[in-house]
């Protein structure tokens, strides 16, 4: 599995949660960027150490991981790296390293050019694969099946646009060229867009669009998933959809230019789709958890977090679309890249727009998806989407349960602070009692939604806070009944949206306050006509000031609002306003009471002639 670099909770709180689970040993790649990001190692070193990687060749033990890792974005990146150089050894390494030159053809998916011995035709691959048996229990006929099996599914099911082949030097009969073999042991497989069968198109002609920077790729497969985590089989199949993605990707010319995504839409996005082609496969299960207190505008590239992760979110997001079906969850994430091979915006508000023709937002759709992945329950009875999701059990299973951020106790206040552009936090509240919760956005930016989310056993308990909190505003959730549910966790998520392609997300900090629960209110009125006047009078029980909006309706035919005022509550309770008379023998006043941090909302309406 790959998990490049567990990171330390961004909120503060008054109160720490639980640890978070310790994170398996990131692979080789991520140990040679950290080492870099720590001034340990120059590029050009650290560049070489990523090739003997890609290779399986010996890198030294202090950056030497017995993690596999998927290829593609390693490679890509000394790809970027190589474009940026000027002139020196450095570029004349990566030249010769990542092109067909003197047998090492690392972006020639690792033959130079060189045939190999034996080759299978399917229906869409062309596989050349060597005099190596394979390994794992696993034949030719495995491979083929998965790889049609992934065309098949996101090419002819799901519609997603086929991947070019390269006009100058096409693999045989226009075919997806693909080798078993030429990786190193511990790397999946990847896919190239430079090499004897791959390249720069231009205009993929498999869509109606031009994309001007579209590219042919191939594909690299490892011949033995023995060692990988889980049964080979799995391994394969997750691997063959996953990197079959990157290929339409790189089709798309959605992994250059100047709108290319983050890193948790290239490989959060590839290996979301495993899951679409291969629903019993699970190898994705061994990339729980992400960092969820990273915001998915600027989630990071390796090392900086774990990008393959964040398969989970795609998931969340787009389960309660449907999944494993044409036209289902899976057209949201179609249109996205989509929108991204056209150049338009990208990121963010392609994405958001995308769920904008489901009937949602993304603001929506990423609060929902932070209830149900707090809690991992599986569809069905109590627990419904999009509150649920169907392997919850077995996430839970095989990483154990998502960790909270914090918690807080009655009469206690917690301090946090999320970053902008789709983060969140859940935190633990105080078992077995009523409560009152606040929730206030102390920044000068950020928007947060809030939900009070419970597990009955059955069923899920959902009190969502009164409303969005923008910079300096507060929302309630005035009276939670403390014996409905014991164990009740705030879904905390900052949904502000800075940009299409966020360079940067500030962190916002907020409170959640736990005070006695707001008690009932009662109005009382009355409304009377009195030369030409409606006066209008009233009690809110108990009192304490506050303002009461009133309407008065006059009846023409039906109903008709009048006039619509707010008026000043006395400490005492009582309050009092005049409306000029309509030209109506029937009224109808109505009286409105918001509630505040005491007191729960509360209405009343009266009618009289006038």
């Amino acid at each position: 599995m790959v998990v490049l670099l567990p990171i330390a909770s961004i909120s503060g709180a008054s109160a720490a949660g639980p640890a978070l689970p310790a994170a398996p040993e990131p692979p080789t790649p991520a140990l040679i960027e950290l080492a870099v990001e720590r001034g340990e190692l120059d590029r050009p070193t650290a560049d070489r150490y990523l090739v003997a990687a890609l290779h399986g060749d010996p890198v030294p033990e202090a950056y030497f991981s017995d993690t596999p890792f998927r290829g593609t974005l390693p490679l890509l990146e000394l790809r970027r790296r190589l474009e940026r150089l000027g002139p020196g050894p450095h570029r004349r390494y990566l030249r010769q390293a990542l092109h067909p030159v003197a047998g090492i053809g690392t972006d020639d998916c690792g033959g130079a050019g060189t045939p190999m011995p034996n080759t299978r035709e399917t229906t869409h691959f062309y596989i050349e694969y060597g005099a190596a048996a394979i390994g794992g229990g696993l034949t030719i006929d495995d491979y083929a099946t998965a790889l049609e099996t992934a065309w098949n599914k996101e090419v002819i099911e799901f519609g997603w646009a086929e991947p070019p082949p390269y006009p100058p030097n096409p693999a045989p009969n226009n075919k997806y060229p693909v080798r078993i073999g030429g990786t190193g042991a511990l790397v999946y497989g990847f896919v190239s867009n430079s090499g004897t069968h791959a390249g720069f198109v231009g205009d993929n002609p498999k869509t109606p669009w031009n994309e001007g920077d579209a590219h042919a790729s191939c594909m690299v497969l490892n011949n033995n998933y023995d060692p990988f985590p889980g049964e080979p089989l799995a391994a394969l199949q997750a691997t063959a959809a996953h990197e079959f993605n990157h290929a339409i990707q790189f089709g798309w010319g959605a992994l250059s230019g100047p709108n290319v995504p983050d890193y948790v839409f290239i490989e959060g996005g590839a290996t979301w789709m495993e899951d679409e082609v291969f629903d019993d496969a699970n190898d994705n299960y061994n990339f729980l958890w992400p960092t969820f207190e990273r915001d998915m505008g600027e989630y990071g590239s390796p090392p900086l977090a774990n990008p393959y992760a964040y398969w989970i979110t795609w998931r969340g997001i787009t389960e309660p679309h449907g999944t494993g079906v044409g036209g289902g969850g899976e057209d949201i994430i179609q249109r996205f890249w989509e929108k991204t091979s056209r150049n338009e915006p990208g990121n963010l508000a392609a994405l958001d727009s995308s769920l904008q023709s489901e009937g949602t937002s993304l603001a929506a759709a990423y609060h929902a998806y932070a209830i149900a992945v707090k809690f991992n329950k599986p569809c069905g009875g109590g627990y419904q989407r999009p509150y649920c999701l169907e392997e919850g059990p077995a996430y839970v299973a095989a990483k154990g349960p998502t960790p909270t951020h914090g918690a807080v106790a009655m009469d206690s206040t917690y301090q946090g602070s999320l970053l902008d552009n789709y983060a969140l936090n859940w935190i633990e509240l105080p078992q077995g009692t009523d409560f009152q919760a606040t929730l206030t956005n102390t920044s000068s930016g950020g928007r947060f939604r809030a939900t009070i989310a419970c597990d009955t056993g059955t069923g899920l308990v959902i009190a969502p806070f009164t409303g969005v909190v923008d910079a300096g505003e507060s929302a309630f959730v005035r009276s939670y009944d403390g014996q409905a549910c014991a164990t009740p966790i705030a879904v905390v998520t900052n949904v502000t949206q800075t940009a299409a392609n966020p360079s940067a997300s500030a962190s916002r900090p907020y409170t959640l306050q736990m005070t006695a629960p707001a008690q009932p209110s009662n109005l009382s009125l009355r409304g009377r006509d009195k030369r030409n006047k409606v006066i209008a009078k009233g009690r809110l029980n108990p009192g304490g000031g506050g303002r009461v909006e009133l309407t008065l309706f006059k009846k023409k035919g039906g109903w008709k609002e009048v006039q619509s005022r707010d008026v000043n509550v006395s400490i005492g309770g009582g309050f009092k306003s005049r409306f000029k008379a309509p030209n109506a023998k029937r009224c109808r006043l109505e009286a409105e009471f918001d509630g505040d941090l005491a007191r729960l909302p509360s209405s009343a309406a009266k009618r009289f002639r006038c």
